[in-house]
C-alpha cells in the first residue's frame, strides 16, 4: 500500500501501424518530472540478471525471470509487452508470438457476451496448458474479441508463481486495449496499456542481517594462533563446524583450520601457526555460508518484496505538433533523454491515478 518513486512523461509515440515492426517506432519526450508528492528511495532502473548473493548488491532481481536488453527506459520496456502491436515476434511469457504460440499455449472458454459501452464483444477467459509452464508457474486472462470483425480490444494477461502450501503469488500482469479513435474509423488504435511485475531489492540500510562486529587475537591464547570473532547474533553451531566455510591466508598461503568452537556469538577458530611468526596483522580471514540459530546466511540482508508499475495512457491521436527544439530518445532511462520542446506541450496532462493519490 506505499508508492515510492513516482515519475511521469508527456511522450509522443510515432507509428507507422501493424505493417511495420514496433522498434522502428520513434518518441519523443515532451515532458518528464519526478513527482515529490511521493516518497523515493534509490532504486537502480536496470535489474541483474541472477539473484544476488550477498550484501554488496543492491540491484534489481525478479526471482526464475530471464530478462533481455533493457537498457533502463522504462516505456521501451513497457512497449515490448504490447503482444498486440508486436504479434509478430516474441513479447512475454507465455505469449510468446502472439500470432504463432498464443493459441497452443492455452486452453480457452466458451464466448461470453459483455458490453463495452454500447460495443459488445465476446469476452473468452484463458488458462496457460501446464506442459507449457512445466508446473512451475500458472497463467490467467482473458481476451475480448469483436464478433463482426475479429478485431482485439483488450488482452488481460497475468502470471502467477506456484508456492508450496501457499496461495499463487503474483509474477506479473499486463492489460493492453485498443479502440477506435471517431466511431466510422475502421482502424484500431491503442488506448491503454500497464504491466506490473514483482521485483526484489536488497536494502542497504538494512542492519539486521547476520553478520561480523569484531574480530582479534585472542590474548589469552599462549601459542598466539587462535582468532575471536564476535557476531550479531548467536551462532549455529552446526554450520559453524564446516571447515570449508573458512578462507584464510596470509599473503598468498593458505592457513588450515585446525579447531572450531562457537559459544553464543562469538567464534574461536584455531589456525595452523608454522606460518603466522611475525605475519599476524597480514592475515585476511573471508567467512561463507555460515549462519545463526534462526537460519539467517552471513552478510546476505534479507530481500524486500516490492512491484513496479509501468503504464501508458493515450490522450490524443494524429495532432501534428511545431517544435522548437525535437529530438528522439534514446536506449537510457527517461530521465536521461532529451526534451522535444514545443508550444503546445502545455495542452497536455500528467494522468496521475486517482487511486494512488487516495492512497499515497
Amino acid at each position: 500500500k506505499n508508492y515510492y518513486n513516482m515519475n511521469e512523461a508527456i511522450v509522443q509515440t510515432l507509428d507507422n501501424g501493424f505493417k511495420t515492426r514496433s522498434v522502428n517506432d520513434r518518441y519523443r519526450l515532451l515532458s518528464f518530472r519526478k513527482n515529490d508528492d511521493f516518497s523515493r528511495i534509490n532504486l537502480s532502473p536496470y535489474y541483474s540478471d541472477y539473484e544476488p548473493s550477498g550484501s554488496e548488491n543492491f540491484e534489481k532481481y525478479i526471482p526464475k525471470a530471464e530478462l533481455g536488453d533493457q537498457y533502463g527506459n522504462e516505456l521501451f520496456i513497457l512497449m515490448a509487452h504490447d503482444a498486440i502491436r508486436n504479434y509478430k515476434v516474441r513479447s512475454f511469457s507465455y505469449v510468446n508470438t502472439f500470432k504463432d504460440d498464443f493459441l497452443y499455449n492455452h486452453f480457452f472458454s466458451d464466448p461470453v457476451e459483455i458490453y463495452d459501452n454500447k460495443i459488445m464483444l465476446y469476452k473468452i477467459d484463458f488458462t496457460g496448458k501446464s506442459r507449457i509452464l512445466n508446473n512451475a508457474v500458472a497463467v490467467s486472462g482473458s481476451i475480448f474479441i469483436h464478433p463482426g470483425d475479429f478485431a482485439i480490444y483488450k488482452l488481460e494477461y497475468s502470471c502467477y508463481y506456484k508456492l508450496k502450501n501457499e496461495d499463487p503469488e503474483l509474477m506479473f500482469s499486463i492489460d493492453t486495449e485498443y479502440g477506435h479513435d471517431k466511431i466510422n474509423d475502421p482502424h484500431m488504435y491503442l488506448k491503454y496499456i500497464s504491466f506490473n511485475n514483482i521485483f526484489y531489492v536488497t536494502n542497504p540500510t538494512d542492519t539486521s542481517y547476520f553478520r561480523i562486529t569484531s574480530s582479534y587475537w585472542d590474548p589469552q591464547d599462549e601459542a598466539g594462533d587462535r582468532i575471536v570473532v564476535i557476531f550479531n547474533n548467536i551462532i549455529d553451531p552446526e554450520s559453524a563446524c564446516h571447515k570449508e566455510n573458512y578462507n584464510i591466508k596470509v599473503s598468498n598461503t593458505k592457513l588450515k583450520v585446525l579447531n572450531i568452537r562457537a559459544a553464543d556469538k562469538t567464534l574461536y577458530l584455531t589456525l595452523s601457526h608454522e606460518n603466522l611468526k611475525g605475519l599476524r596483522d597480514s592475515v585476511w580471514l573471508d567467512i561463507k555460508d555460515l549462519k545463526d540459530v534462526n537460519g539467517n546466511v552471513i552478510n546476505k540482508r534479507k530481500p524486500e518484496k516490492m512491484y513496479q508499475y509501468r503504464e501508458l495512457f493515450v490522450e490524443e491521436y494524429n495532432r501534428k505538433i511545431s517544435f522548437q527544439d525535437s529530438c528522439y530518445m534514446k536506449y537510457l532511462p527517461l530521465e536521461k533523454n532529451c526534451i522535444a520542446k514545443s508550444p503546445v506541450t502545455y495542452n497536455y496532462w500528467m494522468n496521475t491515478p486517482e487511486n494512488i493519490k487516495n492512497i499515497k
